[in-house]
């Protein structure tokens, strides 16, 4: 992204959470993933995260849309405790909501900020269409696994392929739809640990969608 802002500040609902690339098994759909991804003009979703940690799960959902590299909009739906909460990101000006303080702010974004993304994995890749130096720090490989995947809310039944990706900074399983490449499903892991779900449970590739989503209100 142009404009970089720390994806933390994005999930504040949550409390805080190179090797050389092998050759997958299915080059063809890698090289589809990064296709896909640097052809990217826009991405709507609704997604949903669970955080595992020793207390308990954390479980939020979210609608998202994005347009690189500088517009970006998320709004919380569940639970209800953040339902409505809002952050925008519009050409380097970044808005947030929080209803239940009724506190708004509004801030510039500093084009060198710190912005791992760790939070959606090989998604955040994916829409900021890094995918090509994600792959190629990482040692791929495809599963076995051939179970039929059920895409959340559009109850749509999709053929994907599971990858493993082993990084320098950890592990992640990814489920891809075969469809269009792009990812649906990923967990995320620390050594054995699950500590991360994203669930794609809708989603539009390069729908622009309507302008005012990204319009910062006024103070």
């Amino acid at each position: 992204m142009t404009q970089r802002i720390r994806w933390t500040l994005l999930f504040a609902a949550f409390v805080a959470l190179a090797a050389p690339a092998a050759a997958a098994q299915d080059t063809g759909l890698l090289n589809d993933i990064q296709s896909a991804s640097e052809s990217l003009t826009a991405y709507c979703a609704t997604i949903e995260m669970t955080q595992h940690q020793a207390r308990g799960d954390s479980v939020i959902t979210f609608t998202f849309d994005f347009v690189p590299t500088d517009r970006m909009r998320i709004a919380y739906t569940s639970p209800a405790s953040v339902d409505g909460q809002m952050m925008i990101l519009n050409t380097g000006r970044f808005y947030t909501y929080i209803p239940s303080l009724n506190r708004r702010l509004w801030q510039d974004v500093e084009d060198d900020s710190n912005d791992q993304g760790e939070e959606m994995g090989f998604l955040y890749d994916f829409v900021t269409r890094s995918t090509a130096a994600f792959i190629d720090a990482a040692i791929v490989e495809a599963t076995e696994n051939t179970e039929p995947y059920v895409l959340g809310a559009a109850e749509q039944e999709i053929e994907v392929t599971e990858l493993i990706f082993q990084t320098p900074d950890g592990r992640q399983t990814v489920k891809v739809n075969r469809a269009d490449a792009a990812p649906v499903a990923i967990d995320i892991y620390d050594g054995d640990d699950l500590t991360m779900e994203i669930r794609v449970l809708s989603y539009i590739l390069n729908a622009e969608p309507d302008e005012a989503l990204f319009a910062i209100p006024e103070k």
